[in-house]
Formats: C-alpha cells, structure tokens, sequence
C-alpha cells in the first residue's frame, strides 16, 4: 500500500510538477524589491504602489512564499501572474509554490481604476 502511494505521488510530480498555471503558499528570509519607476505620474498623491516583499527568496520547492505589494490609494485591485508556479489568493498578498528549480518571474499590477503600475520582480527556487 505505502509503494503504491510513493509511486503515484511520483508519476503526479512528473507529469504535474512543472505545470505553470495563474494561482500561490506561505513561509521564512524577506527579500524585498522596489520599482517606483514604475509608478505612474499622480498629482493627487492618494496612489503609489512601492515594492514587492517575498518571503523566503530563494525559497526550496514545494516550501512556498509569501508575496505581499505594498501599495496605497482608494478601491485597489490587485491582479497577479507568474512565469512559472502557481500562486494562491488574492489582493494585496498571495501565496507562490512551485516545485521545479531555477528563477522565475512574479508580476503585480495595482490599480485604483484612473492610475495603473507594475511591478515584476525574480523568485529563485534552489535546494
């Protein structure tokens, strides 16, 4: 019974382990980037979006990482994408897992319906 379980938990990591796909999961060492550049011109002030914290970065697969955007202004939306791996939730912080090694991508785009910025930055997942 317990050989039969391994095999089957193998044969769905390598035929399911690298699949991307547009969901995230937490755990440990912030890594934070910030892209202000990014940031639209806003004569108001109410909206800024900063910097993306991971934690951790590198991350181990299958540990998972917390992704938060830090930003301000009035009726966000957040939508979220990954080059690879999948993230969990929604809003201002999501979950990133994946189980295939190297460095990948995870974008954010904030919007407060009249500003819009975006942010990408790397997550590696190494052993």
């Amino acid at each position: 019974m317990r050989k039969s379980v391994y095999i089957v938990f193998v044969f769905y990591l390598v035929l399911f382990g690298c699949k991307k796909s547009d969901n995230v999961i937490p755990t440990g060492t912030a890594t934070n980037y910030s892209d202000i550049s990014s940031t639209p011109p806003n004569p108001g002030g109410a909206f800024s979006f900063t910097k993306i914290t991971i934690n951790p970065n590198p991350m181990q697969p299958g540990q998972g990482a917390k992704v938060v955007a830090v930003a301000s202004g009035n009726n966000l939306t957040y939508k979220w994408s990954t080059s690879h791996g999948e993230l969990f939730g929604n809003g201002s912080s999501v979950y990133y897992d994946d189980s295939c090694l190297g460095t990948f991508t995870i974008t954010c785009v904030v919007s407060d319906g009249t500003h819009t910025a975006t942010i990408t930055v790397p997550i590696t997942i190494s052993n």
